[in-house]
């Protein structure tokens, strides 16, 4: 009953990506509520108690059962407080472990679910690029009337926003282009003896498109092999030959990818001269010098949710401040009379505390002596180049 709900979980997550958002980390939403302490004719049944009331299993041994598991690492269990028409009451809240998982699924017969590696593109998202790719240089019409047959169609408005309109390390994959059509010009029912040429929209893909799908190509067989995708005769000579290229194989001492986001993330915010507080303070103090104090805060980030929209993980500004190697990044307090007012009301809106989280002496001198291989390693990240002077920044 935890796996269906930890399966139904992801699939809602999955679905999220096209609801124009992104959701929380998987460590947040893997939790799932096992149990509340309190009455079910008042508070209801949690989704696992309903499905083990359905097929007839009770939970009044579930305190061993959830002991016993959590003694073999199937799962991981925590009890907090919920607020409901009682107040706050305990619950009990379970997530499997990646063991539980594993276990879960071989006990059932199933298979763990195909994902793209990153970079690549889901299924539905493969099947439109193939569908441009058989086009040829010249497209597909953006408008095709009804009863066009599906493979001379042009892909959805959905499908376009991200080949399209989303960029791309190498560039965007799919443009859109005003082309004329061939046809015999006719002449302007509002400006007689003018000639119009006939013109339409027409959606092919990019040269960057052209080289992702020749590149991966072999590696989407692998993926969909429902969709046939046609292999040219000639592939680049660096086209992957399966999914096995796109395992990430990071050199001793360098990041894990979340912690390595986020020091993508302030060492940009230092370069670009970034920072928050200051630019609140020269937007509300109009031609005015910022104060010394100020000028001194070191560039970067501010906002905890950035972090986490960021490296989607909790834990990645804990791998830089503990670096084995010495600190990456550090945090520094900006002083309550630079914290930006909310309201005239609010005295101090940030109680506790405001803090810039910012590339250190050593993060500088880590970023700029592995830029190259964390270049090589996370291809899809656009990391920008380390200034000349931080190649002379020592280590130690």
């Amino acid at each position: 009953m935890i796996y269906d709900a930890d399966q139904d979980a992801e699939a809602t997550q999955k679905g999220g990506a096209f609801d124009w958002g992104h959701g929380p980390p998987a460590s947040e939403w893997r939790w799932q509520t096992f149990s509340i302490k309190a009455s079910k004719d008042l508070v209801g049944r949690t989704r696992i108690q309903y499905a083990l009331e359905r097929q007839d299993e009770h939970d009044q041994g579930a305190g061993s059962s959830l002991a016993a598991l959590r003694r073999r690492g199937l799962i991981e269990v925590m009890e907090d407080f919920v607020h409901t028409i009682l107040g706050m009451v305990p619950r009990v809240r379970v997530k499997l472990t990646t063991i539980g998982r594993a276990t879960a699924r071989a006990g059932l017969g199933h298979t763990a679910p195909k994902t793209a590696p990153r970079g690549m593109l889901s299924e539905w998202l493969w099947s439109n690029l193939v569908r441009l790719y058989r086009a040829g240089p010249h497209g597909l019409p953006d408008y095709a009337p009804r009863g066009t047959p599906y493979e001379d169609r042009a892909p959805s408005h959905k499908a376009l926003f991200f080949l399209q309109q989303m960029d791309r390390k190498g560039g965007r994959l799919v443009e859109t282009k005003r082309v004329e059509t061939g046809a015999e010009p006719f002449e302007s029912h509002l400006n007689p003896g003018l000639l119009i040429t006939p013109t339409e929209n027409r959606v092919r893909l990019t040269d960057a498109g052209r080289t992702h799908y020749e590149q991966h190509v072999r590696c989407y067989a692998e993926l969909w092999p429902d969709i046939d995708a046609p292999v040219p005769d000639e592939l680049p000579v660096d086209a992957h030959t399966s999914l096995d290229d796109h395992k990430v194989r990071k050199p001793r001492g360098l990041l894990a990818r979340p912690a390595f986001l986020l020091l993508v993330a302030i060492v940009d915010a230092h370069i670009a001269r970034r920072l928050w507080v200051r630019k609140q303070w020269i937007d509300t103090h109009p031609g005015s010098t910022p104060p010394e104090e100020l000028t001194a805060l070191p560039y970067g980030i501010t906002n905890p949710a950035q972090v986490t929209q960021i490296t989607r993980s909790t834990t990645a500004p804990t791998k830089l401040l503990q670096y084995r190697g010495g600190a990456l990044a550090a945090y520094t307090e900006v002083p309550h009379w630079f914290r930006p007012y909310r309201s005239f009301h609010e005295t101090d809106p940030y109680p506790d505390g405001l803090r810039i989280l910012h590339v250190t002496d050593a993060g500088r001198a880590h970023y700029a002596n592995n830029i190259a291989a964390y270049r090589a390693t996370y291809e899809d990240v656009a990391a920008p180049a380390a200034p000349a002077d931080w190649g002379t920044v020592s280590m130690q």
